[in-house]
């Protein structure tokens, strides 16, 4: 029989593998883009590169306790918009900022309850329960509320608005503080908790975690409920900074795929398991600066999409070949 210990203690050493290496690619682009790119390697595009990264962090955050979990929420980017959705909403109604926000965070709460009951109780994959309550909230939202257009404005006026586009000091803004926050919060989840520990456990081995006794059913609601809160922070950050909700960020799709790119160039596998912070931190770093310097060197919008499509299937590839599927690690429920 093989050793469950050896075999988990093998496939962590080749998740770092993976992550060691996107770190020295990613030192390698800031060489190439610092010695060919006029204003790369400056304290203002640093700051720049950080704050543009506020809601991709947060996103991943919430993507990497699914995934880690064993699970995936293609609803992210749909939870994201609805929620600034909801709150635009809510304060052009008249409410004030922290009634509004307290009405969204309920709202959001009960979005990551039904994607964690459809997965937990119903039983219906994480892929296809998140993807159709994607296109449920999407379409509600659309059609019901805004009368088929893709633009709700968010009034930059707003005390609340204003506060959360502002600069707590120079070099130091809200959206910062917010990403911040939110990394400190998933790593105590994740390293000081036990619904963090179950997590890992039903990454690993969803029935042996089932069959010890493990609350695997009420983590699985609050892991969705967790990313739906990140969503929520995330969608906040990116509309009050542009002051407009846009739900073609959900239709053109390429979001998802940088959350999704984030969370396994870090070295977190999409079998679960391993990984944290210090993955999304490396996953976010090598995505941050590849936009930087596409943009700063004029690349376009598809140009950049096909590039981020192909690092994101060598990822996948990279990851199927450290993390191949085993039968002492194997659970079903899988994509």
């Amino acid at each position: 029989m093989v050793d469950l210990s050896m075999v988990l203690a093998r496939r962590k050493d080749k998740a770092n593998v993976l992550g060691a290496v996107v770190l020295a690619a990613t030192v390698l682009l800031v060489i190439v883009f610092s010695a060919t790119i006029d204003g790369f390697a400056t304290l203002g595009n640093l700051r720049v590169v950080v704050s543009n990264s506020a809601s991709l962090v947060i996103l991943s955050c919430g993507m990497a306790v699914v995934i880690i979990s064993r699970g995936l929420d293609l609803s992210l980017i749909a939870q994201m918009v609805a929620g600034a959705a909801t709150f635009s909403i809510l304060i052009n109604a008249g409410l004030n900022g922290p009634s509004a926000f307290a009405l969204t965070v309920l709202a959001m709460v009960a979005v990551g309850l039904v994607n964690g009951w459809l997965t937990a109780y119903a039983e219906i994959p994480p892929m296809l329960a998140t993807l159709a309550s994607a296109m449920l909230i999407t379409g509600l939202f659309r059609f019901a509320i805004l009368r088929g257009e893709y633009l709700l404005l968010l009034p930059k006026s707003n005390p609340a608005v204003t506060f959360l586009s502002s600069s707590l000091f120079p070099g130091f803004t809200v959206p910062v503080m917010l990403m911040a926050m939110t990394l400190a919060i998933t790593w105590l989840l994740l390293r000081y908790s036990i619904p963090g520990r179950t997590v890992y456990a039903m990454g690993d081995n969803f029935q042996a975690a089932r069959l010890t006794g493990l609350p695997v059913r009420t983590t699985t609601l609050m892991i969705y409920v967790f990313a739906a809160l990140t969503a929520l922070i995330a969608g906040l950050v990116v509309a009050s900074v542009s002051g407009t909700v846009d739900f073609r960020t959900v239709t053109n799709g390429s979001l998802l795929f940088e959350v999704i790119l984030v969370v396994v160039l870090g070295g977190i596998p999409l079998r679960g398991g391993r990984g944290g912070v210090g993955s999304i931190l490396i996953g976010v770093a090598l995505i941050a600066v590849l936009r930087n310097g596409m943009t700063l060197l004029d690349f376009s919008t598809q140009t950049q999409d096909v590039l981020k499509g192909l690092v994101l299937i060598t990822a996948i590839v990279a990851d199927r070949f450290l993390n191949p599927r085993d039968t002492e690690t194997d659970t079903v429920g899988d994509l």
